[in-house]
């Protein structure tokens, strides 16, 4: 049903455009053989059909809150503004002497020219708004379907209005052809998630914020912390079933038995909720933090619940500064090291990370530990060399699929098919 549904995002502004360019053309040959008189001036009417439809663009909604209801509200006036030409079309052709009158082919101009138009392009314009200000990406805006459309409006309208005893029987299949569209994209407009902005950091230049977004149609609802615009973690708040975070299930996988000691240490985890597990769930269990921004670490404590802050505490460390800096600075082995590609998703991916730095981690990975890295890994730049690797894929709906990485000495990478969710990419464990 989504593929259905993006696959026909685009034919709402096409029955828009067909009903604009009807509109325009029905105006143009009514009032302009309308006999002597106001608007025997082709260029007259051009110019208010024009105007009407530039002036419809420029009083479209903009971004806001509101902004779907908006829409409709505007879909709502474009069908009375075309029932309204429909209606002065038949009055048109039943009271010969109402085009003989320059009044009269005023208010055609006006009825059947200037208000559908306007109404079209105040319409399209709420349409780009909304492709633009989606909250899942900019989405292709809707100029090019409502042009192909106006194409075929104007070639219709050539052939069907010659033969049509009245012209109002094409505005009535454009009021019909509109209503169509507006069923369309109301179900276009479920999908958009709506989004209230909870908190925002814009001190630096890799502006923070968290938004919790909602879908109408499903009633699932989500909340997002992003840094400049890349997600850095996601929730559900629904009552549906959670999926279990990525890196809480790699921590779950290779949890040593709990007399057993473990260091953990994530980079980039200002926002992962795996440090949280590692202190609930292990009872001598230490984690290591390091983050890129104090903004993720305070927006995930307030939001997300990770409970961390900057600096020490009995069984948890977090560091915040330049990642190659820090972890140059390390000292000592753990026995799972956890990389969060979405805290370098800024910084351009893996790349991110100085080759010096990936160096570093490797030494800071103990004789039987693991360096994981997650939750969109690319196994051609991110391999560790001399090590034995295995790439593991989970599908996400809506979403990419997340692919980890996991590496380890080649006599002490452990098996990986318990990892919850995930299953191995590409035939499994590779030695390089």
């Amino acid at each position: 049903m989504s593929s259905l549904r993006r696959r026909a995002e685009w034919l709402p502004a096409l029955l828009v455009g067909v009903a604009c360019a009807t509109a325009a053309e029905i105006a143009i040959g009514v009032l302009l053989y309308a006999g002597t008189g106001l608007m025997r001036s082709l260029s007259t009417v051009l110019v208010v059909e024009a105007a009407a439809l530039a002036i419809g663009l420029w009083s479209a909604p903009g971004p806001g809150p509101r902004l779907v209801s908006r829409i409709r509200l505007r879909w709502i006036l474009c069908l009375a503004s075309f029932l309204a030409a429909a209606s002065y079309a038949t009055s048109w052709s039943a009271l010969g002497e109402l085009g003989d009158t320059a009044i009269g082919q005023g208010f055609g101009l006006a009825i059947m020219a200037a208000l559908p138009l306007y109404t079209c392009g105040t319409v399209l314009g709420g349409m780009s708004t909304a492709s633009l200000t989606d909250g899942r990406g900019a989405r292709a805006g809707p100029g090019a379907a409502a042009a192909v459309g106006a194409a075929m409006g104007f070639a219709v309208t050539g052939l069907m209005l010659p033969r049509s005893p009245v012209p109002s029987f094409l505005l009535i299949g454009c009021l019909a052809l509109l209503s169509l569209g507006g069923m369309m994209y109301g179900v276009v407009l479920g999908a958009r998630p709506h989004i209230e902005v909870k908190a925002v950091r814009a001190a630096t230049a890799l502006p923070v914020r968290v938004e919790d977004r909602r879908l109408s149609e499903d009633g699932l609802a989500s909340r997002v912390l992003l840094e400049a615009g890349h997600v850095r973690r996601a929730i559900g708040l629904s009552d549906v079933s959670a999926v279990i975070p990525w890196d809480v299930a790699v921590g779950r996988r290779f949890m040593p038995p709990l007399e057993a000691s473990w260091r953990v240490l994530v980079v980039g985890g200002g926002a992962s909720p795996l440090p949280r597990m590692v202190m609930r769930e292990h009872p001598t269990g230490s984690v290591h933090v390091l983050e890129r921004l104090g903004d993720v670490v305070e927006l995930g404590r307030d939001h997300f619940e990770t409970g961390l802050e900057v600096g020490s505490t009995e069984r948890s460390f977090v560091a915040v500064g330049n990642l190659d800096d820090l972890i140059e600075g390390l000292s000592g082995s753990y026995d799972l090291v956890v990389v969060d590609g979405a805290a370098l998703e800024s910084l351009g991916g893996a790349g991110g990370l100085s080759v010096r730095a990936k160096a570093a981690l490797r030494q800071r990975v103990s004789a039987r530990g693991v360096l994981v890295w997650g939750p969109h890994s690319d196994p051609a730049t991110e391999a560790v060399d001399g090590w034995s690797m295995v790439a593991l894929t989970r599908p996400c709906v809506g979403d990419e699929d997340e692919v980890l990485l996991v590496a380890g000495r080649q006599a002490a990478l452990p098996p990986t098919d318990l990892i919850e969710g995930f299953r191995a990419l590409g035939g499994g464990v590779a030695a390089t």
